[in-house]
C-alpha cells in the first residue's frame, strides 16, 4: 500500500503552513528526489523529470506527457503537463507561480545552470534555496505520521516476539540464519509491513564482527550455540522502522567474552541516551558514544551512535555522530550540528566489535520530546533474548 493521501496532505500543508509563515507566503520549486518521494509518495525511480510546484493556496505536480499515469491523486494537489510551450521544462512554470516575484528553491535536484537561469525564466525579481528547509519538516513529523509510525513500531515488535517465542524453537535445528531472516520478512508482511525500510542484518558469531556484515551468503545452521544479531525494519503506510536486538541461541548465559561486550555496550548505551534531549545537537550522543569507546581503550571508531528515521526513509537526518570543533562547514550546516527539537526520531544504536568474535549491538528509535525523549519500541526489552 503507498502512502495515505492523508499523510501525503498532511506533509504538503506543512510545507505550504511553512511558506506562509517563514517565506512570506512565496511559492516553493521542490526538485529533489527524497523531498518529492516525501510529499507524493512515488519512488525516485518513477519520478522520471517530475518536480513540485507548491504555493500556499495550492501545489501541483510538474511532469511531462509521458508520465500522466503516474500523476497522484492528492486533493489540493493538481498536474501541470510541460512541453507545449518550450523546450526546457521550467520557463512554464511561470504559468502556475500566480505572478510572484520571488521563488524558493529546493538545495537538491536542479542543475546549477538551470538554477541561475531561473529568474529570466519565470521573470523573477530574485531567487533563493535556504538551506535545510525540507529537511527540517522531514525530520519533524507531523501528528498522523506520528500515529503511523507507532503503528509500525508495533508490526516490528510483533514480529521480533514471533521470531523469538514461536519461529525460532521450532526451527532451530533445521534452519538457517538466512532462513531466519526471510521469515522475519514475510512475518513482518503478514501483520502489515510492506517491506523491508533495508536488507536486514541477522549474523551469528564472527559473522557479526563489523558493523554491516555480509548478507549475500549462504546460510549458517542455527543449530548449536549461537550469539546472534537481528537489525531489522519495515516500512508501513509511508513511513519506517528500524531496531536492533540481541538473540542467544543454545546458551544459557553470555559467553564471558560477549558478558564483557554486552557491559559496555550498555554503558555507552545510557551515554548516548542522556544527550537526546531537545536542545542538544546531535553530535552530543555521537561524541559520548566516542568518549566511551576511548575510555575502555579501544581506538578503533566503529560507526557512529545513530540517526534520524521513522519518515519516509530510513536513514535521516540529523546525524548522531561527534563532531570535531573547529570545521568550516562553508554555509552548509553538518548534519551533526542539527539541534534535536521536539518531534524528531533518531535511533541509538553505538556497538561493541571484535573481530573474530562477534558483535553486541542494540537499538531503539528515539523521540524528542519537549522534556525529554521517549524510547518508541520500549515494549520490546532491549536485554538479549535467550533461545535455549
Amino acid at each position: 500500500m503507498p502512502a495515505p493521501t492523508e499523510l501525503l496532505q498532511e506533509r504538503i500543508s506543512r510545507v505550504q503552513e511553512m511558506l506562509k509563515n517563514d517565506q512570506n507566503g512565496n511559492p516553493m520549486l521542490v526538485t529533489g528526489n527524497a523531498n518529492v518521494g516525501w510529499l507524493t509518495g512515488i519512488p525516485a525511480d518513477f519520478q522520471k523529470d517530475a518536480c513540485l510546484l507548491i504555493r500556499p493556496d495550492k501545489a501541483y505536480f510538474v511532469t511531462d506527457g509521458r508520465y500522466t499515469n503516474r500523476v497522484p491523486e492528492i486533493p489540493g494537489m493538481e498536474a501541470y503537463i510541460w512541453g507545449q510551450e518550450h523546450v526546457h521544462l521550467y520557463p512554464e512554470l511561470k504559468n502556475i507561480t500566480d505572478g510572484a516575484k520571488h521563488l524558493v528553491c529546493d538545495t537538491t535536484g536542479i542543475a546549477i545552470d538551470m538554477y541561475h537561469a531561473l529568474p529570466a525564466m519565470l521573470e523573477l525579481e530574485s531567487i533563493s534555496a535556504p538551506s535545510g528547509l525540507l529537511d527540517r519538516l522531514r525530520m519533524i513529523k507531523g501528528d498522523l505520521e506520528m500515529k503511523l509510525i507507532r503503528e509500525a513500531v508495533d508490526i516490528a515488535i510483533g514480529t521480533f516476539n514471533y521470531m523469538v517465542n514461536d519461529w525460532l524453537p521450532k526451527h532451530k535445528d533445521t534452519a538457517t540464519d538466512i532462513d531466519f531472516r526471510d521469515e522475519l520478512l514475510a512475518e513482518g508482511a503478514r501483520r502489515g509491513s510492506e517491506g523491508a525500510s533495508f536488507d536486514p542484518l541477522v549474523a551469528m558469531d564472527a559473522d557479526a564482527d563489523t558493523p554491516h556484515p555480509e548478507m549475500d551468503r549462504p546460510g549458517k545452521p542455527l543449530k548449536g550455540e549461537h550469539v546472534m544479531l537481528v537489525d531489522w525494519g519495515f516500512i508501513y503506510k509511508g513511513v519506517c522502522t528500524d531496531m536492533t536486538r540481541m538473540i542467544i541461541i543454545g546458551y544459557t548465559e553470555l559467553p564471558p567474552v560477549f558478558q564483557g561486550m554486552r557491559m559496555l555496550q550498555e554503558k555507552w548505551f545510557d551515554m548516548v541516551a542522556a544527550q537526546l534531549l531537545p536542545g542538544l545537537p546531535a553530535s552530543e550522543g555521537g561524541a559520548a558514544y566516542q568518549i566511551g569507546v576511548k575510555a575502555a581503550g579501544i581506538d578503533t571508531r566503529f560507526h557512529g551512535a545513530g540517526h534520524g528515521t521513522g519518515g519516509a526513509y530510513v536513514h535521516e537526518l540529523p546525524k548522531v555522530s561527534e563532531l570535531p570543533d573547529g570545521l568550516d562547514d562553508y554555509g552548509i550546516p553538518f548534519g551533526q550540528a542539527i539541534v534535536l527539537e521536539p518531534g524528531m526520531i533518531v535511533t541509538n544504536e553505538p556497538g561493541m566489535y571484535e573481530k573474530g568474535v562477534g558483535a553486541y549491538r542494540t537499538e531503539n528509535m528515539v523521540l524528542i520530546t519537549e522534556d525529554g525523549h521517549e524510547a518508541l519500541d520500549r515494549a520490546l526489552p532491549m536485554r538479549p533474548f535467550f533461545v535455549v
